[in-house]
């Protein structure tokens, strides 16, 4: 073998040495876009599966008589009207010094509906609302930003709603009531919730026992997206957690 046939061979074999170093690390780099692809889509998916978890409502740690009156599955079955406050058998906490609040009818009704706010405190009623037109049936709310109310933090408010079915026997109003009290969040809470938004701010909310504030956010969600069924199975939910079972299944 000459000399010039020896460069030859020599020069092949580096060319086919080097294409397969090139093919090598090409088909290195593909499998690690591929594993870091992989990685990616399945940080994506875990971080999404985390925000659709299902809210858990925490209720304060301190002991406290319970609250609610009406509610819970009493009068289902006895072919009355079903009125419930959307609120804790215990004192609910809320972050906002306006809140709205919510309660829920089983049917329509055209009689005489009272709603009322009151602060043991007062001789008079903070709010006191009285309406003859039909109540619609399912979830209704008020929003004590509309009659100028401001709740002072560490007093326990109740407030109540009733339908009035006769004027003169009183003692025949369907009444559901509960409390509500104004709790300053901390700064960790705050900062927990600074960046926080739709569904992961719901459960921030309720892991932090804020109730009127994560039914709130949660109510308003939907109100965004009413036929978002993860959201209605989350608000359903919640009224599980807090003794609705009746509220939960109508709220689906």
């Amino acid at each position: 073998m000459n000399i010039r046939t020896s460069i030859t061979v020599i020069c092949l074999a580096l060319s086919l040495a080097t294409e397969a170093v090139v093919a090598q690390a090409a088909e290195a780099a593909k499998s690690g876009a591929s594993s870091q692809k992989a990685q990616s889509n399945s940080t994506s998916a875990s971080a999404s599966q985390k925000s659709r978890a299902v809210p858990v409502y925490t209720p304060p740690k301190r002991g406290a008589p319970l609250a609610r009156v009406g509610g819970g599955s009493r009068g289902v079955d006895d072919g009355l009207p079903y009125i419930s406050v959307i609120t804790p058998d215990h004192v609910g906490y809320t972050s906002m010094s306006a809140p709205v609040l919510y309660w829920y009818i089983s049917e329509d009704m055209k009689t005489r509906f009272e709603f009322a706010l009151i602060n043991d405190d007062d001789i008079e009623p903070m709010v006191e609302v009285t309406s003859e037109q039909t109540m619609t049936a399912g979830l209704n709310s008020m929003n004590l930003a509309d009659h100028g109310v401001t709740l002072q933090p560490g007093v326990a408010y109740q407030w109540s709603v009733a339908l009035v079915s006769d004027e003169n026997k009183r003692s025949s109003d369907i009444v559901s009531s509960g409390q509500i009290e104004l709790l300053a969040m901390t700064e960790a809470q705050q900062q927990l919730l600074e960046n926080a938004a739709g569904e992961e701010r719901v459960a921030i909310l309720a892991r932090e026992g804020y109730w009127y504030d994560t039914f709130d956010s949660m109510s308003r969600l939907i109100a965004d997206d009413p036929d978002n069924t993860t959201l209605r199975t989350q608000r359903a939910t919640l009224l599980e957690q807090i003794g609705l079972p009746v509220v939960s299944a109508a709220s689906r």
